[in-house]
């Protein structure tokens, strides 16, 4: 097996919207998360839901998802997170023009862990072909625009 390294290494983060925000208040530790509504992730083909993993000093505290907001993708729970619904967990690069922008706040910083970035798994054989080069290249490209 080969692996071709699509994207840096990225943060998963907490974000909301400025008018929730106002409304809700900001949360100041990983405690007051639970006062939030949490727009959750659940992964489409086991249908579990994702837990917020935190980082709080040396550990890891694994936040349940309660919320009026389930999605299967995390360009929908960003989608909501932007309308004011709630706080979401998102990759950083997906929240970055927002964030840029002052649409999104992100919150808690102390508590995102670095993840190793995106990768493509493939047999050494396949990575000969046109088609596979041409989606690496294509991936790439527009991954380090994010």
């Amino acid at each position: 097996m080969t692996a071709v390294r699509l994207m840096q290494p990225f943060k998963l983060i907490l974000v909301a919207a400025p008018e929730y925000l106002d409304v809700k208040g900001t949360p100041k530790e990983i405690g007051d998360l639970h006062a939030h509504n949490r727009i959750g992730l659940r992964f489409g083909s086991s249908g579990g839901i994702f837990d917020w993993e935190l980082k709080d000093g040396r550990k890891t505290v694994a936040v349940k998802i309660s919320g009026t907001a389930l999605v299967t993708d995390p360009t929908h729970a960003l989608e909501l997170a932007l309308a004011g619904v709630g706080i979401t967990f998102v990759p950083e690069p997906l929240g970055r023009p927002y964030l840029r922008e002052g649409r999104l706040v992100w919150l808690l910083p102390k508590t995102a862990f670095e993840r190793d970035g995106l990768f493509l798994y493939h047999s050494q054989r396949v990575s000969q072909t046109p088609k596979l080069r041409a989606f690496v290249e294509v991936a790439k490209g527009v991954l380090a625009q994010t």
